[in-house]
């Protein structure tokens, strides 16, 4: 049976494709010059996770919104049909084949989500220490250590391209290696109303966490 769980949207970021673009001079002040006005994003995504052996365990794609404080919906169209959502306070996860919603509390989850470093960041700086990595040509690194000994991710790190957010890697806790991409980005846009709102549909197991 496949398995799904909330940890899939922590989420985070951005493969943009930006053409030639300079070598960065500092990818953490960028990040924070560019986090520090964010009050919502939204475009598409695509994310790749690695088994501790560097092989592919799962692709998927879809859509997003992020806005502050706390709130997000990702939609995945491939290759499943999942959608988890926030409202700030409570997170659902909704599996369309198994038509079951999984919900638990966002603060139980938030303070170890790479999530945490576009929703809250003066919540990051708390949870995780930044640090500037060593560039790649035109790309850029942050690296995000959670303060938690035991936190259940490790080797965050968000490449900087043309001083955007383009990728957000890490390591959870079963040694795989998660990637999430985003392309289309749409910076402080407007979102309907009832974009970070969720109802279980009719006739779904609702399961709490």
């Amino acid at each position: 049976m496949k398995t799904t769980h909330i940890a899939a949207v922590t989420i985070a970021m951005f493969s943009c494709l930006l053409g030639h673009a300079q070598t960065p001079t500092n990818p953490l002040t960028d990040f924070r010059a560019y986090t520090r006005d964010l009050t919502s994003l939204s475009g598409s995504f695509t994310q790749e996770v690695r088994d501790k052996n560097g092989r592919v365990s799962r692709q998927s794609a879809g859509t997003f919104a992020i806005a502050r404080p706390g709130k997000f919906r990702f939609i995945y169209e491939k290759p499943y049909k999942q959608t988890i959502v926030s409202d700030g306070v409570n997170v659902w996860l909704y599996d369309e084949d198994l038509n079951q919603v999984t919900t638990k509390k966002l603060a139980d989850t938030l303070s170890e989500q790479p999530l945490t470093l576009l929703l809250d960041p003066a919540a990051a700086e708390k949870s995780f220490e930044l640090k500037t990595l060593e560039s790649r040509g035109s790309i850029g690194y942050v690296e995000a250590t959670p303060r938690k000994t035991d936190a259940s991710v490790d080797e965050l790190r968000i490449a900087m391209v043309a001083s955007k957010p383009a990728e957000l890697s890490w390591r959870d806790a079963l040694q795989n290696t998660n990637a999430i991409r985003f392309t289309t980005l749409t910076k402080n846009g407007k979102l309907s109303a009832d974009a970070f709102t969720f109802v279980p549909p009719k006739g779904a197991d609702v399961l709490k966490q």
